[in-house]
């Protein structure tokens, strides 16, 4: 059962959690409950936690924390990997992260313009890709080399690439798609 909080709310309880991660001053960031939101997705299929680990790909423990921790699935674990999960559990990620889908105004941003983009700011400042990774806080260059690969980034890391070219990270979520183990 979902509460009244709309997207843009949670939105802002993600934005949040996260900002206060960013100041890594001992503060525990307080996030949108992801963690029931699986449980409940998971239940309703009838499946167990093995199951979905299983069908991920990982050892139980790992997908264990994401019904334990509300943080796990913007601090550890891949975008792509809660795409794949999204799909075994038949749930969007916007639905994991937000409990309801964005507003149509929520414009999808490619992977391929953000490193668009990162190559003309890196131009426009005439910085090496060394300087600007280390201005963003993550290595840049496979990303640069191959945009797609900014799926294997978890939300925080993600966050941080995009807040430095300008691209709300949310509108990066729809690129990549499930990987799901056969079996």
């Amino acid at each position: 059962m979902e509460s009244d909080v709309g997207f843009a709310d949670e939105r802002l309880i993600a934005e949040r959690a996260l900002a206060l991660a960013d100041l890594d001053d001992g503060g525990e960031p307080v996030f949108p409950p992801v963690a029931r939101r699986f449980l409940e997705a998971r239940e309703s299929l009838g499946i167990t936690q093995g199951e979905v680990a299983a069908q991920w790909g990982e050892q139980p423990s790992m997908y264990w924390d994401l019904e334990l921790h509300d943080s796990e699935a913007f601090n550890v674990i891949s975008v792509q990997d809660l795409v794949t999960l999204g799909a075994i559990l038949r749930v969007s990620v916007m639905h994991l992260l937000f409990g309801q889908e964005p507003p149509p105004e929520l414009a999808a941003t490619t992977y391929s313009e953000v490193a668009r983009r990162l190559r003309a700011q890196m131009n426009d400042r005439a910085m090496s890709v060394d300087q600007m990774s280390d201005l963003v806080g993550w290595k840049l260059e496979e990303y640069l080399d191959h945009p797609d690969k900014l799926a294997e980034l978890p939300i925080f890391g993600l966050r941080w690439v995009c807040k430095t070219v300008e691209v709300d990270w949310a509108t990066t979520l729809a690129n990549p798609t499930a990987r799901l183990t056969t079996g």
